[in-house]
């Protein structure tokens, strides 16, 4: 038993630690608050428990007492369990009181720093928090509490009187009267001040103003939570320092229905050229178990998929056997993202098929003498024959391995799913296991789907889609997520 406090970054889900992904998918229980990406939740292993406690806008749905108990009780259960937070654990999210009452209870844990939006944000905004020529100092203000108490922690005058820069948290609902209170105990009206909100995400926006106009400005921008505050001459640097230039996807929502373990790298290119994410896995990879051939036997091995890579390597490893075992064989894959799986386990591929499919591999053995040459070929189960085909006229002797089987996630529903849908203007599938398992959730209630823009990863994909009666509006020219992200730019919404 174990809990690990861990910082899940400010928004943006390519900003969460590595050391956080590792944890993450060993969790047994996922305990989260709001505003955590859902791409970052579905790092959790298939099963894994997930429970919301978050708090927002004062609306409490776990008082953090009972959030306490619960850690314990599920810790008490034997239980691995990644309790996440926005931004650090440790800055205003109440992390130090969580790790005190594990400690107070002998509850083992372990606090995983993360990015904390209080940094992340200004910056992001164009506002380097310290500068030179600025500000040498910064202070993180918490502004959920009452700003026209006299007492508490904090001390206006002194805050009033800092040379440096200030950056209050949670503070959307108070901006004109933390302004106001500022500049009554002294800071010139006209100190420099940015409001950041949904800092770091593709809905991010800012406003830089000044003490004296701020609230006003925020009204007229409706301003909303989460929104980070920037007080200071530092706030006036992002105007120079912001590079505003509108990003390929931006206003546009894309569902992601790539299997969990891949929608964290997919979400984040997408989200990277401005789109805004939303993350339903339509499948999960099932190991298969499977008998170890000779791997020396083999002339050549061929990798269609890059999820095939880890289950055959492991297995491997699993017997003592590592890449050295390969020996003479020529070591061939389908695409970019397989070619990587194998790089991982010290393997570089002899080749790489220019088109990623099928058809490109048998293309990219055009002028390889297949005669009497044995090749083992791990994949998926229920693959296309295509290849085995091809090969075998060929003269090959081809042994095929199912090492795994694109299944349902246990937790997919079809409320679920259209909730996701209801939220997207766009939806990628990447395989024609997704486009069957969609249909198989919808049902006879397909028209939410239909009236999306479908984007398929390639021909086999669309071809299926077409072949289900939910044909591709775009298909990607090159077979990989950013080959997508291509096809969508000239596509209006």
């Amino acid at each position: 038993m174990k809990v690990f406090l861990i910082g899940a970054g400010p928004g943006d889900p390519g900003l969460i630690t590595l050391k956080a992904c590792r944890i993450i998918p060993q969790c047994d229980v996922i305990v989260y608050d709001d505003l955590i990406p859902l791409e970052i939740l579905s790092l959790a292993k298939p099963g894994a428990e997930k429970l919301y406690v978050g708090k927002r806008g004062g609306k409490v749905y776990m008082k953090q007492p009972r959030i306490n108990e619960l850690l314990v009780e599920l810790a008490r259960q034997g239980k691995t369990i990644a309790r996440l937070k926005g931004g650090d654990p440790c800055v205003f999210g109440r992390g130090g009181e969580e790790a005190l009452y594990l400690k107070e209870h002998g509850i083992p844990f372990e606090i995983v720093p993360g990015i904390t939006s209080a940094i992340a944000g200004p910056v992001s905004a164009g506002i380097p928090p310290t500068h030179r020529g600025y500000a040498s100092s910064v202070k993180f203000v918490t502004a959920h509490e009452d700003v026209s108490k006299e007492s508490g922690f904090l001390d206006w005058k002194h805050l009033a009187a800092e040379k440096g820069t200030l950056v209050f948290l949670m503070g959307a609902s108070r901006i004109k009267e933390i302004a106001e209170r500022l500049v009554q105990e002294g800071m010139s009206p006209d100190t420099p001040c940015a409001l950041v909100q949904d800092a770091t995400t593709p809905l991010q926006r800012r406003v830089v103003s000044t003490l004296a106009r701020v609230g006003h400005d925020a009204r007229e921008h409706a301003i909303g939570s989460p929104c980070i505050i920037v007080v200071g001459a530092v706030a006036s640097l992002s105007k120079e320092l912001f590079d505003d230039i509108p990003r390929p996807l931006a206003g546009r929502t894309v569902l992601i229905t790539r299997p969990s373990h891949l929608a964290l790298q997919t979400a984040s290119l997408f989200a990277d050229s401005g789109a805004r994410v939303a993350v339903y896995p339509l499948l999960d990879i099932s190991p298969l178990p499977f008998d170890l051939p000779d791997v020396s036997a083999f002339d050549l091995f061929i990798f269609a998929s890059q999820n095939a890579v880890p289950l055959f390597m492991d297995k491997m490893l699993a017997t003592n056997l590592d890449a050295r075992s390969f020996g003479k064989s020529r070591i061939y894959c389908i695409g970019p993202k397989t070619r990587d799986a194998l790089l991982a386990y010290g393997i570089r591929a002899d080749g790489t098929a220019g088109e990623y499919r099928a058809e490109g591999i048998v293309e990219m053995l055009r002028e390889t003498d297949l005669s009497g040459k044995r090749v083992c070929l791990p994949r998926a189960r229920g693959a296309r024959g295509y290849l085995v085909d091809a090969l075998k006229e060929r003269g090959a002797n081809v042994l095929e391995i199912p090492v795994y089987e694109t299944v349902l996630p246990k937790d997919a529903s079809k409320e679920g799913f259209l909730s996701a849908l209801a939220e997207a203007d766009t939806v990628v599938f990447t395989s024609p296991s997704g486009i069957r398992h969609a249909i198989e959730l919808l049902g006879d209630e397909q028209d939410l789907l239909r009236s999306k823009r479908l984007a398929a990863i390639g021909p086999v994909t669309a071809g299926a889609m077409q072949r289900l009666g939910l044909p591709a509006q775009v298909t990607a020219g090159e077979y990989t997520d950013e080959g997508i992200i291509e096809a969508l730019k000239g596509e209006s919404l």
